[in-house]
């Protein structure tokens, strides 16, 4: 089953379905930073209510500059979630810098526990050299997907070195994530970009690369293998006039 063998309104929900996917998968690490935040906050509180309670002399400056460290980390993390969610709406072309586009959704990828403490991530993206046209929730949902399979190899190997660059290829701008995990089993190396395609196990659907693919493809862009150590998947789109 190839891409061009499903409807196009079939990959459309599918590519918005992944969409909402992945916010979901990021917010299970952005609702472990929200609870980090808020015991900065309550902490403080309850010290001050015991101390209160009793007669005792409180503290204010101290536990005040506490509870603002709190604060300012929850307005943060729920500033990182908004601009997400807006980033999902932006569906058009738009002249985008592919490296600044990298670089904000690796922020995001803070939430992910074992990229924030675990993974060691090599990253070469020089800003402002480079302008592609394309729509920024396409371009985002391609790259997470790339940063999301290679996380999960590095997991699963028990590895960590991550790399993200950005390369000139001509005419063309590729973004390249690798990892020094196994990279695919050889038997689904050829047919990975299909529909449905995993050597993962059950609990994965095998649309990961396909719907990265597909979302790239209506500005004429692409996500490729190259096979070796370390793993490295690209993706890459016409560099813009």
């Amino acid at each position: 089953m190839s891409m061009a063998t499903l409807p196009p309104p079939v990959i459309e929900a599918l590519i918005r379905r992944e969409r909402v996917a992945l916010v979901g998968r990021l917010l299970r690490g952005l609702v472990h930073n929200l609870s980090g935040g808020l015991q900065m906050v309550r902490l403080p509180l309850d010290l001050m209510e015991l101390q209160a309670a009793r007669g005792g002399e409180t503290d204010l400056s101290q536990k005040l500059g506490a509870i603002q460290q709190g604060v300012m980390r929850l307005a943060h993390e729920l500033e990182t979630l908004a601009n997400y969610s807006a980033a999902l709406q932006r569906t058009s072309a738009e002249t985008l810098d592919p490296a600044e586009v990298a670089a904000q959704q690796l922020e995001l990828w803070r939430a992910n526990m074992f990229f924030k403490h675990e993974a060691e991530l090599d990253k070469d993206l020089p800003q402002g050299r480079e302008k592609v046209t394309v729509a920024y929730a396409d371009l985002a949902l391609a790259f997470n997907q790339l940063m999301a399979n290679a996380l999960e190899s590095l997991q699963a190997a028990g590895r960590r070195k991550l790399a993200v660059r950005l390369a000139s290829q001509g005419d063309r701008v590729a973004l390249a994530v690798s990892d020094d995990g196994p990279g695919p089993q050889p038997q689904v190396a050829e047919s990975m970009f299909e529909p449905f395609v995993t050597d993962k196990g059950p609990e994965h659907d095998g649309l990961g690369l396909f719907l990265a693919r597909a979302a790239l493809a209506p500005w004429q862009g692409d996500v490729t293998w190259q096979p070796g150590q370390p793993c490295t998947f690209s993706l890459s789109l016409p560099r813009a006039q």
